[in-house]
Order: C-alpha cells, then sequence, then structure tokens
C-alpha cells in the first residue's frame, strides 16, 4: 500500500510538472513573438503612387520591401502604422535607408484618387520617407492585389471606414516573402507581450540585409 501511494504522488508530481511547463512555455512563446515567417515569392503588381507614377513590386529587387495594406481615410490603426514606419525609417543609418523601400497599398475603393492617397500622404507624415510610395487605383487593380495576399477589406457595419486585414509583410531582396507582422501597435499596456512594431520591423529589416550583405 505504501509503494502504491508513493507512485501515486510521483505521477501527480510528473502531471503537475508537465502543466507548470508547457503554462510557461506557451507565456514564453507569447513574450517572443516576431511574427509569422512566409516563403515563396511575393506576387507582382503595378499600381500608381501618390506621385502619380506607375510603381511594380518587381521595380524593387535589389531592396527589403516593407508592405501594408491601408485604408486612405483611417483614422485608428493605419496613422499608427504610419507613425512606427516613421520610426523604423529614423532608425536606419544612410546605408540602409538605400536598402529599403515603404510600400501601402490602399483598400478604400470609395476614394482611392491619386490625389487621395497624396493627401493621406501628407497628413500621416508619411512624406518623411522619400522612399514611401502609397499605391492605389480601381477597384478591379486592387481586388486582385488584396486576394494575392490574403488580405480582406469590406465597409464597417456604420460605413464610416473599412475594416481590413492588418499587419505588415516583409519582401527581401530577391523578392521573396520572409515576414508577415501583426502585433500590437502600440509597447503601452502591451497585453501581447511583443515588441512595438518599430523594433520588430528594424530587427527583421536588419537580419534580412545582413543575410544578403547589403548592411555595412
Amino acid at each position: 500500500m505504501k509503494n502504491k501511494w508513493i507512485w501515486l504522488i510521483l505521477a501527480l508530481a510528473v502531471i503537475v510538472g508537465a502543466l507548470i511547463y508547457f503554462s510557461l512555455s506557451s507565456l514564453d512563446n507569447t513574450q517572443t513573438y516576431e511574427g509569422t515567417e512566409l516563403s515563396g515569392e511575393a506576387p507582382d503588381f503595378h499600381l500608381t503612387d501618390q506621385n502619380g507614377s506607375v510603381i511594380s513590386l518587381s521595380d524593387f529587387r535589389g531592396k527589403v520591401v516593407v508592405l501594408t495594406f491601408m485604408d486612405s481615410k483611417c483614422q485608428d490603426t493605419c496613422p499608427l502604422t504610419a507613425v512606427h514606419f516613421r520610426e523604423v525609417y529614423r532608425q536606419f543609418d544612410q546605408n540602409e535607408t538605400k536598402q529599403v523601400v515603404f510600400l501601402g497599398v490602399n483598400v478604400n475603393v470609395e476614394v482611392s484618387e491619386v490625389a487621395d492617397v497624396l493627401e493621406t500622404t501628407r497628413a500621416w507624415h508619411l512624406d518623411e520617407i522619400p522612399d514611401w510610395h502609397f499605391l492605389t487605383g480601381s477597384r478591379d487593380s486592387l481586388e486582385p492585389v488584396w486576394k494575392d495576399y490574403g488580405v480582406s477589406a469590406a465597409p464597417s457595419p456604420d460605413g464610416n471606414s473599412i475594416m481590413h486585414t492588418p499587419g505588415v509583410f516583409l519582401i527581401d531582396p530577391l523578392g521573396q516573402e520572409r515576414w508577415y507582422v501583426s502585433t500590437v501597435i502600440s509597447g503601452e499596456g502591451n497585453t501581447e507581450l511583443a515588441l512595438p512594431l518599430s523594433e520588430l520591423l528594424v530587427k527583421h529589416i536588419r537580419e534580412i540585409l545582413n543575410e544578403n550583405g547589403q548592411r555595412k
């Protein structure tokens, strides 16, 4: 009987230990969130930027592309993403800035003229980034790009904004998708225990530049 109780206690100890281990492992994974690693060639596209220039993703082979999708009239998440993009740019040295380009694809087909994305670029101070392109076009030209990148876009119930898939894609100099980062925008009250978006993007961009021998 005594041996039976000893084995029972040992079994319970193993179970409790396993529960603690998996709980800590889960917490650690949350704390070290870095995004989702991707692979494969990034789908190309041809859209018009805020300056009226026709831009293709393939134009930027040889650079790291930071790609996101934005509502040109958004009043919450998108302007905050713009703040983080500006912070990313400010953290780069002169050589790094030559190796990185920032792209935003419009998801609001109701406000999709070149003048609209130019106005938004200025309002969100994205014109502080020399190699920033806010891309737009007709519904027929935008929707295939959303689909290729798994982005959903639809009017909100109140009709005042566009609900869309958040996040940022990182594409390497060879045109390969490397990361999809969807994380908490602000470090304050960060319940996801993840790095702020700007820090995470800088980290991954520099990793990619180092791999390609482009950061000196």
